[in-house]
């Protein structure tokens, strides 16, 4: 693994003034494992039995680093420079209340600190005075032997803090590591616990989920647990099995379909469109003469979609994006299997603007049968179709399309006030446009307006 130079230097800054001061000072958990695993970090958390809070102050000042935050109640404080995140800690003990993941907090040593953390992996600390390595849970052996365990009672591990659960599943999947049986244990018996975590909290850990090389782990292990059916019941829906008839099932084939996206993507709302890009399907599943129909199932999806999104408190535009890709995931199957004009392929690509790339690696993503030389012969024609599209796009630059008129200039030439018309009415001049009718400069679409007008209104 090439060093991140920036890390190290910081690390190496840190043991100096660590030496001047006669400060005893320990690098503990992720950044070590990840160290361990050959993967690139930038998080580094310091922990001391000493007062973390003075010394990050002065150790700021002493190397003109920006001022740190402060977390008293934790006795923690962070410096962010670059992308490096540095958080020192005062070694402590926690102690949870039963409707809480808010710690009482007391001071104690680096043992006792490195009890207190969620698993064995993220439990090893590194004394940066002395160079020696504290593994005293067995850390190290779990590493190599690709196991996600907790230090001390898996019970009371998830029970004082449910939202390790969420986190064992992530590092299990990140990872590809192997869920300790006692820890397996412990996560099924505490998942109602995870009611008193809020929704940001989770949806982070879901959306770390997806950002993962093969997800679909981590969504067989929610499930596994115990937390799907809680925490997206709408991905857990496509679980049921609603009829004889053969028929896909649902459940693997979205996380067939997220997995093949994520061979092709790492943009994680892409991804997430992908797990919810068939939920609509159980509530528009009908059986007619013997033949299976999910009717409208994408616009429907689309819908409960936008709820789970709100719902996991994913960003106005990303979650407009999720359902737009869901609206639109049949689509190009639909086009591909016709001899489309390329008006009509214009009006697509208008349409959907940006967004088209994206759309096709989840079309592509979603040729899941067994039968190869059918999967084969889908993908050609979808291939074809997304040719056909970049080069009318590369000619026409339709993604970038704007009317030569704007609102205003309609409104004015109209003489009608501001209002759903203005719209229709800019949605007529386009099509024409794009279909060749009229040329999109502001003299010819005035002068189609002002004879044309009683028509439109």
């Amino acid at each position: 693994m090439k060093k991140n130079n920036g890390s190290a230097e910081m690390l190496q800054n840190i043991k100096s003034f660590a030496e001047r001061k006669s400060i005893m000072v320990y690098l503990v958990g992720g950044y070590i494992r990840d160290r361990l695993l050959r993967r690139k970090s930038n998080d580094i958390d310091i922990v001391m039995e000493d007062d973390a809070l003075s010394f990050a102050k002065e150790f700021a000042h002493e190397y003109h680093l920006p001022q740190p935050i402060f977390y008293g109640r934790f006795g923690t404080a962070m410096i962010e420079l670059s992308g490096i995140k540095i958080e020192f800690a005062t070694a402590r003990k926690e102690s949870y209340p039963e409707d809480s993941r808010k710690p009482y907090i007391r001071k104690a040593t680096i043992s006792d600190d490195c009890k207190r953390r969620d698993f064995t992996i993220n439990s090893i600390a590194e004394n940066l005075i002395t160079g020696d390595i504290l593994d005293f849970f067995g850390g190290l052996a779990d590493i190599r032997k690709k196991i996600i365990r907790t230090p001390i009672s898996a019970e009371s591990t998830f029970y004082d803090d449910p939202l390790r659960i969420l986190r064992g599943i992530r590092f299990a999947t990140r990872f590809r590591f192997q869920i300790d049986n006692e820890t397996l244990e412990g996560m099924k018996k505490n998942v109602t616990r995870l009611s008193i975590v809020s929704h940001e909290r989770i949806s982070d850990e879901i959306m770390k989920i997806l950002e993962s090389h093969i997800p679909s782990r981590g969504f067989y292990l929610m499930d596994d647990i115990g937390v799907l059916s809680s925490l997206l019941p709408e991905v857990y829906k496509l679980k049921e099995k609603q009829t004889a008839h053969a028929c896909k099932e649902l459940f693997p084939h979205t996380l067939k379909v997220l997995d093949n996206v994520s061979e092709h993507t790492k943009d994680v709302y892409l991804r997430m469109a992908a797990l919810l890009h068939d939920i609509g399907k159980p509530t528009t599943f009908r059986v007619d003469k013997g033949k299976v129909s999910f009717h409208r199932h994408e616009f429907l999806g689309q819908k409960m979609a936008y709820i789970l999104c709100r719902r996991l408190n994913i960003p106005e535009d990303k979650n407009r994006f999720i359902g737009r890709i869901i609206r639109f995931h049949l689509r190009p199957h639909l086009l591909a299997k016709e001899t489309p004009t390329d008006n009509a392929l214009r009006r697509f690509i208008r349409e959907l603007g940006r967004d088209i790339r994206p759309l096709f690696v989840l079309a592509k993503a979603d040729l899941t049968s067994h039968n190869i030389a059918k999967v084969r012969e889908a993908l050609e024609k979808l291939t074809l179709l997304e040719d056909r599209i970049r080069e009318i796009n590369r000619r026409d630059r339709l993604t970038c399309f704007k009317l030569a008129l704007d609102g205003y200039a309609i409104m004015e030439i109209l003489a009608i006030p501001q209002g759903k018309k203005v719209g229709v009415v800019k949605r007529k001049l386009e099509g024409l446009v794009l279909d060749g009718i009229i040329k999109n400069r502001k003299r010819s679409l005035t002068k189609y307006l002002k004879e044309n007008r009683e028509v439109l209104l």
